[in-house]
């Protein structure tokens, strides 16, 4: 079986990350996609942001065309990439609160909490509260 080339690679990447964007399944690990892609390539710029770090790199493939991957390295706790509203939704989640009951608490609309528990939940890649207590737990 021949090797795959740059442009097959990056093409699985790519699908892959619209099954992701998506959601509608689990897919497999794209680390050796990804490990593919950033063996022939060269960095361009290091970032560090408020929730992790950004690696930029540039690569060009077999077919002379020129891609670029941002990868970010997030905190392992998770809890870095919270805003300070949503670690609080999250913590009151953990200790087994209601959306209801939380909204209350914080004095906001019951939308506003619901829209913070789906970015909690995007953000720590997890679909259940139960998910959402092993990742934050110590």
């Amino acid at each position: 079986m021949p090797a795959k080339t740059l442009t097959q690679t990056l093409e699985e990447l790519q699908a892959f990350a619209n099954k992701s964007l998506r959601r509608s399944a689990r897919v497999p690990d794209a680390a050796p996609l990804i490990s593919r892609l950033l063996g022939s390539c060269k960095m361009l710029a290091v970032e560090e942001r408020v929730s992790a770090v950004a690696f930029q790199f540039r690569g060009v493939t077999d077919s002379a065309a020129t891609f670029t991957i941002t990868c970010l390295v997030h905190s392992p706790s998770g809890k870095a990439i919270l805003t300070t509203a949503e670690q609080a939704v999250a913590d009151l989640l953990c200790e087994g609160r209601t959306v209801a009951q939380v909204a209350g608490q914080r004095g906001v609309s019951l939308n506003t909490v619901k829209s913070q528990v789906r970015q909690i939940f995007r953000k720590l890649n997890v679909d259940s509260r139960v998910a959402l207590v092993r990742q934050l737990s110590p």
